[in-house]
Order: C-alpha cells, then structure tokens, then sequence
C-alpha cells in the first residue's frame, strides 16, 4: 500500500543532518527522513539563503514518492523510519 501524504509540517534537525517528515499507512504514521546530502544533491542550483527546510518542500511531492517506493519495497529502518539518503536522489528523475 503506497504512503500517503500527512498535512504535518517538515521539521529540520541540524544535529543530525536530516528534515524530518510524516507520511501516513493507513491509520499508522511514519517517519521519513531526508538526508541533508540528499537535499545538496537534489538540484544543481543552491543559493546560499536557502534552508533545507526550504529546498525539501520545493521538492516535497518528489521525496513523498521515494519514501513511498521505498516503503512498499520494505527498505524500512528497524524503528519503521524511511531514511531517503544521497543515493536515493537518482529516483527523482522517474518523475
């Protein structure tokens, strides 16, 4: 069953180098966290007033349908988090 998007605003943790977010499986809620690799890699454009709070909802719908492909693959961390990392940002260009 594919993720589905919550209206639960993205929350940036700079200690651990990640926005976090929330998707939902069902009734069941999951966490989603965006490497901020994965935000640097994402666009080749990067000014330096953006945050990466900033460039994650720029892109938020693209990150939605990695962590959604990624958690009907099972690739799902033991606490049930969807990690989207560095590696994961070729993904974007099937949208």
């Amino acid at each position: 069953m594919p993720l589905m998007p919550a209206a639960i605003p993205a929350v940036q943790d700079t200690n651990r180098g990640i926005v976090r977010f929330v998707m939902s499986d069902g009734e069941k809620r999951v966490n989603i966290v965006v490497s901020h690799a994965a935000l640097d890699d994402v666009d080749d454009i990067w000014p330096d007033d953006y945050s990466y709070v900033r460039r994650f909802k720029e892109y938020r719908r693209r990150f939605e349908s990695i962590a959604s492909e990624k958690y009907d693959k099972g690739y799902i961390e033991t606490d049930g988090t969807v990690c989207i990392k560095a590696a994961d940002i070729p993904f974007l260009a099937s949208d």
